[in-house]
């Protein structure tokens, strides 16, 4: 059952991120719900679970948005990855600390490698404009990943390690 949740949730992630998110463009961005999904997926449940939805996220996102092919998957995949990292590494996730820093590193990732596109198209960068929409897209995608914690608990989340050591 919570397969099925977390597929159904993951599709209406992809949806927002796809189609209302750039409609709606709050504060003149496009926040990156899709990320704070796949970073909290990533610390909630399992690393496949996160690795599979990073996977099927990010080819749809990339066909959906016809420029940089294969930024959105590399970013859910790197995503999904590092959450697998930490769960490993026995770092304490109850927090909000870890899923924030790592929105905050892939939106950073996100914007530097989108930045690195348009180097040749570009004449004049205005610094001042960048990092305004910069910290404003990182405040946003900070606000969603608080948000959707509790919803990637509630699909997401593995078995516990003392409920599955017990008997």
């Amino acid at each position: 059952m919570r397969r099925i949740a977390l597929i159904l949730s993951s599709l209406v992630i992809v949806m927002m991120q796809i189609s209302l998110l750039p409609a709606l463009k709050p504060l003149g961005v496009v926040p990156n719900i899709a990320l704070a999904w796949v970073v909290l997926v990533g610390l909630e449940g399992t690393a496949s679970s996160a690795l599979a939805v990073a996977v099927a996220s990010g080819i749809i996102i990339d066909l959906a948005s016809g420029a940089n092919f294969g930024l959105w998957t590399g970013t859910l995949v790197l995503a999904a990855l590092a959450g697998g990292v930490v769960h490993r590494a026995g770092i304490e996730l109850t927090g909000w600390l870890v899923a924030g820093v790592m929105v905050a590193v892939g939106t950073l990732l996100m914007t530097i490698i989108t930045l690195g596109g348009l180097v040749d198209t570009v004449g004049e960068w205005p610094a001042g404009a960048m990092v305004g929409r910069f910290m404003t897209e990182l405040m946003l995608n900070l606000l969603l990943t608080a948000g959707l914690r509790r919803a990637a608990r509630m699909v997401a989340a593995g078995p516990r390690t003392s409920e599955a050591t017990i008997g």
